[in-house]
């Protein structure tokens, strides 16, 4: 405002000047256009579009240290990035060899053909150590002549690791008879009893009987009192008192 005022005035002063001394005696006087009396600052005019933005200045002075901030939450940061492999440790000791699954299943095959020829030997070492023996199936009938009551057959076939001999098909019936036959014996006990239910006879281990030879009316329990049996030199089976004396079959 103030420049646009100085311009102002110059001009005014410019043009009398050229009035009072350039000029003609003939020529007219000019008439001012301007309303307002020389040496008067006119109405303000219309602002002007915005200049171009200065530079930037140069930078001051860092100002003074601030005051020391609260301290934040203890909170874990997420991780870092991996570092570095380390150097390789030691070697360690050597394992011990594996085995595969076919040696495996190998050695346990070995195993149960083992522990089956072990029980075969030992099967027929106890049947060679009876004077009298016979095959039938894959059991042995074995005796030394020895003769007893029941509860003393059971005990005798029980310590050698075998049962009172019973026969459980026709062919081993006819193989027992044979094998009693050399002794002169009338009879040889048999591995059943009805001791538990009376007329119901049963094995040893208290099992039902799946072949039965007996003779024409038996078993009839003659007087209350006949709860075991035996096989007779002709095949076939009687009912008696389990304290009567007969030859001792056992079964391995």
């Amino acid at each position: 405002m103030a420049l646009f005022s100085q311009t102002f005035t110059a001009l005014l002063l410019l043009q009398l000047e050229l009035h009072l001394f350039g000029g003609s005696e003939a020529a007219a006087p000019q008439t001012l256009s301007c309303p307002a009396p020389a040496g008067v600052p006119g109405t303000p005019g219309h602002n002007g579009l915005p200049g171009r933005d200065g530079r930037d200045g140069r930078d001051g002075a860092a100002g003074p240290k601030g005051e020391k901030g609260e301290l934040g939450l203890s909170v874990q940061g997420p991780p870092g990035k991996a570092g570095p492999a380390g150097p390789p440790g030691p070697q360690g000791p050597k394992g011990d060899a594996g085995s595969s699954d076919i040696q495996d299943r190998a050695i346990r095959s070995l195993q149960l053909e083992i522990k089956s020829l072990t029980a075969k030997i030992s099967l027929l070492e106890k049947a060679a150590s009876f004077p009298t023996s016979r095959k039938v199936g894959q059991k042995y009938y074995v005796t030394d002549g020895s003769t007893g009551n029941f509860d003393q057959a059971l005990k005798l076939c029980s310590d050698i690791g075998g049962a009172i001999v019973l026969p459980r098909n026709e062919e081993q019936n006819q193989a027992l008879v044979k094998l009693i036959a050399p002794f002169g014996s009338e009879a040889a006990y048999i591995g059943i009893t009805d001791r538990q239910v009376e007329g119901q006879f049963v094995d040893t281990e208290g099992k039902s009987l799946t072949f039965t030879k007996w003779g024409t009316g038996q078993p009839d329990n003659y007087r209350g009192v006949q709860d075991c049996a035996s096989i007779l030199e002709s095949t076939i089976w009687d009912d008696h008192g389990c304290e009567v004396t007969h030859l001792i079959v056992c079964e391995i």
